[in-house]
């Protein structure tokens, strides 16, 4: 049974200057990196830092890469990819080397994992430089929760470069640390997250690192949040309106 929200942030702009479908614009294989060499740089190793071995992986929203720490890969006892392009996640190595699963589909039309993850699957679920696509994350994420085996771990990192016609206005209208805050709602509003453990990771929120990549010497800033599902078993909960955020 698909877990539902507990909640959905009210005050968000979700529209979308592109609003064709989602499923035309990543038809054609795009075997680039988003980020730089020393955005993947940290997040390699704070993946390193954080899955445990014989972990089982579900990189969302992913590509041909997936940027975990590649002399650990074989540790992994498997990675299963998400994403939009079928021949993206084909080529994806950590999947290759693990046997993982490649799975197509499109969360904005349908923001759930039922036919494609089984309750308590993962002990962690990634999402690199996409969340800002999202049109109902908080639904996304309460299924993430689902997915998850108690005490797994989410990490969802981003930086300020991104498709600028498919992320969300209310994304693009904020900078990086309000953009940090309302990943960390997201999680709230999904419920079934530890919020006092919910954590940022990175200097991207700060006024130096996005001053630096605006002007083309720094590099993209890196943002992560890292939240930990709850430790007991999660309930289905039906929806309500989160006014205050």
């Amino acid at each position: 049974m698909r877990r539902l929200p507990i909640g959905r942030i009210n005050k968000l702009d979700r529209s979308k200057l592109d609003t064709l479908a989602d499923n035309a614009f990543y038809a054609r294989p795009n075997m680039e990196t988003h980020a730089d060499d020393a955005f993947i740089k940290k997040l390699t190793s704070l993946y390193d830092e954080l899955i445990p071995q014989d972990a089982v992986i579900l990189d969302i929203m992913s590509s041909h890469v997936s940027h975990l720490p590649k002399a650990r890969i074989e540790s992994y006892q498997r990675v299963d990819v998400h994403g939009m392009n079928k021949n993206e996640l084909l080529a994806n190595e950590a999947r290759i080397s693990t046997n993982g699963g490649a799975y197509v589909r499109n969360l904005n039309d349908d923001p759930s994992f039922l036919g494609l993850a089984d309750t308590g699957t993962y002990d962690a679920v990634l999402c690199c430089c996409s969340v800002q696509y999202l049109e109902e994350a908080e639904a996304v994420f309460a299924e993430v929760g689902r997915i998850l085996k108690p005490s797994g771990i989410c990490v969802v990192s981003f930086t300020n470069r991104y498709f600028y016609q498919k992320a969300l206005s209310g994304w693009i209208e904020r900078g990086m640390k309000e953009r940090a805050r309302l990943v960390m709602d997201y999680f709230r509003g999904a419920g079934g997250f530890v919020d006092d453990e919910m954590e940022m990771r990175g200097e991207g929120t700060g006024a130096v690192a996005q001053l630096f990549s605006l002007g083309g010497v720094g590099g993209d800033p890196f943002v992560a949040i890292v939240a930990r599902r709850n430790r007991s078993d999660l309930q289905i909960d039906a929806v309500s309106d989160m006014n205050n955020m």
